[in-house]
């Protein structure tokens, strides 16, 4: 399972599938798509998701 994240300056701007739900990824490439026409010139990444009940969003 993937998420997608949008950064600016080192700050989250946008995140997908990091509430522990996760996305394919094939759903992940799409959202990262939309997310680089939505965010140009900002940070786009698909980074791993763990579920909800092993904490979520990885990265706090």
């Amino acid at each position: 399972m993937y998420m997608v994240v949008a950064f600016s300056r080192g700050k989250l701007q946008s995140e997908v599938g990091g509430d522990g739900t996760g996305l394919t990824a094939v759903h992940a490439s799409a959202f990262a798509r939309q997310l680089r026409e939505e965010y140009p010139g900002q940070i786009i990444a698909i980074l791993p998701a763990k579920r909800s009940w092993l904490g979520g969003w990885p990265w706090n």
